[in-house]
């Protein structure tokens, strides 16, 4: 699966100009989840996430109203968007309750759908490999059309449609972007740029890295048989000071550093049911999570640095 940000994907068609660039003012749900495998159409969910962290109450108190208004707020964030005919993309709409000893509770309401995304053949016209344009003039106004139902008649509102006639690019645009996405957690701002269009900020990463602002992939790791390389960061939690790699499997790497999007995706499928340990990370003790699409992420606290005495 691969979890992409809705503002990222909807730039490359529907630009915000000054007046619309509230997120208010254009509902849309908050991620999309294309659920993949190769040789097979990708499917597509929306999600909408909100969550609270009021103080405990009985379950018909300030809490719950609260709860109810996300899932509410949820609802319209996902109709926002369509793709292919009406009401036929599954949702996922979340509302987190952070209850502090009282535990986590999610809410969770789910809508069914069966739309699917053209089949991609790698090498034929159309495949992810293919560098992809900005979609101009795809409308915002009256752009959803909403069948005649329970006595009313035929509508249309505003919304991101995705017509029937632009499924193919948009599922080259999903997998464009979450290469992107999966080379960016690398470090491989260079390789980024080349997954992303110009309105979806392909210049903020085709730029020589400055210092304290951007990563580089020169950090690896060895896991068991397996190389990941990516980068690593220092931050701070409180007094502690936290090191965190990131990276991904160097053989799925190298192909998407040569913009094989369709051959990472095909050996990224086939590797899915790996399974790594955390002690074979050689000295590095601490938290390791490993992804099925190849990814990885390791924290580490280092040693309180003392200064010497001037």
């Amino acid at each position: 699966m691969s979890i992409l940000d809705t503002n990222t994907v909807l730039r490359a068609g529907w630009p915000l100009s000054v007046s619309q660039r509230n997120k208010s003012s254009r509902p849309r749900p908050d991620y999309i989840i294309e659920a993949w495998k190769p040789g097979e159409p990708s499917k597509v969910t929306f999600v909408a996430c909100r969550g609270n962290h009021q103080k405990p109450s009985k379950r018909t108190g300030r809490t719950r109203s609260t709860t109810i208004q996300q899932l509410v707020k949820g609802s319209e964030l996902t109709e926002g968007m369509q793709i292919g005919p009406w009401n036929t993309t599954p949702c996922l709409i979340l509302s987190t309750e952070l209850m502090g000893q009282g535990g986590v509770v999610v809410n969770v309401l789910q809508s069914p759908g069966e739309t699917l995304l053209p089949l991609r053949i790698p090498g034929a016209p159309g495949n992810a490999d293919a560098e992809i344009k900005d979609r101009p003039g795809i409308p915002y106004p009256n752009a959803i059309r909403i069948p005649a139902r329970e006595g009313r008649r035929t509508r249309t509102v505003d919304g991101f449609q995705v017509g029937e006639d632009d499924l193919a690019w948009f599922g080259q645009l999903l997998a464009r972007t979450a290469a992107a996405g999966l080379t960016a957690f690398s470090g491989g701002r260079k390789y980024t740029a080349g997954y992303l269009t110009a309105r979806q900020g392909r210049e903020h990463y085709d730029v020589p890295a400055f210092a304290a602002t951007t990563s580089i992939d020169d950090a690896d790791m060895e896991v068991s048989d397996t190389k990941f390389v990516g980068t690593d960061n220092v931050f701070r939690m409180g007094t502690a000071r936290v090191e965190a790699f990131s990276g991904t499997d160097s053989e799925l790497y190298a192909l998407l550093k040569e913009g094989g999007v369709e051959e990472y995706r095909q050996a990224a499928y086939e590797l899915r049911s790996k399974r790594y340990k955390s002690y074979e990370a050689g000295n590095w003790n601490d938290p390791i999570s490993f992804q099925d699409d190849g990814t990885i992420m390791a924290l580490s606290i280092l040693p309180i640095r003392k200064r010497r005495p001037l």
